[in-house]
């Protein structure tokens, strides 16, 4: 399996290039990546102009209550809407929590990296990866979508023995799939309303899945609160309501 460092400006990101999906756990072997810890799986395309401002406090949020679990984030990995400002926010705040891009690498370009070599269904120009990530994974596929079930078996393995959640801002037919095999894989998800297309849509369904939760986009408090939910295991949550409890007593 290939590995190579991809050189950003200031600093060198690790980068794993599997050929099948049973090479997925000498991956994150070979990245050193943290196992058995609390995962976020974070869904979602751009960044609508007329929901930017809560649609960035929200990834405030879900990076805060990352960073604060020692939960890891997988996302997509390239330049572009909520993809990129996870990482920009992780940067802003310096913090720590494993940020693994997973994308394909037919579709991505990266510096010094390769440029395109044939006509891609959107022209010549491949989509950039985010500057601001921990480590990437590039995967086999010429088609958007086709990285989805990597993502969600890359969730499976760093979050064995604990917990994960898919969190769904804004998003379209890609997001859809992942939201579809997340669910399949019995995890939840996290839908914030008010940042557009797929989330909106969820939100105005009456028999949506059971394990599809709505938040309003625009209260940090209930996305933190609700991600507790989903990363704690029963005993952790437990305790946490009772210390919520007896501090709103004090109020």
């Amino acid at each position: 399996m290939r590995i190579e460092k991809i050189s950003f400006p200031g600093r060198d990101v690790n980068c794993v290039f599997p050929r099948k999906h049973s090479d997925l756990e000498e991956a994150v072997s070979e990245l050193q990546l943290q196992t058995s810890c609390p995962v976020i799986v974070l869904i979602g395309g751009g960044i609508d102009e007329q929901q930017s401002a809560v649609t960035r406090q929200a990834i405030q949020a879900i990076s805060r209550v990352a960073e604060d679990m020692n939960a890891s984030i997988i996302c997509g990995g390239t330049d572009m809407g909520v993809m990129a400002e996870i990482g920009l926010v992780r940067w802003q705040n310096r913090y720590k929590f494993q940020l693994v891009g997973i994308s394909l690498e037919e579709l991505v370009a990266w510096p010094d990296g390769p440029a395109s070599t044939k006509f891609l269904w959107w022209g010549k120009e491949r989509w950039q990866l985010a500057e601001h990530y921990s480590h990437f994974i590039l995967v086999p596929g010429e088609h958007f979508s086709e990285e989805s079930p990597w993502i969600v078996e890359t969730a499976t393995i760093l979050s064995k023995g604990s917990r994960s959640v898919t969190i769904l801002i804004n998003g379209g037919e890609v997001s859809g799939t992942d939201i579809k095999l997340s669910l399949e894989h019995g995890r939840p998800v996290i839908a914030l309303s008010g940042t557009g297309r797929l989330a909106d849509e969820l939100d105005s369904q009456l028999n949506r899945n059971s394990l599809i939760t709505m938040v309003p986009a625009n209260s940090g408090e209930r996305i933190v609160a609700e991600i507790r939910a989903a990363l704690l295991d029963d005993g952790e949550a437990e305790a946490l309501n009772f210390e919520t409890e007896k501090l709103s007593s004090f109020n």
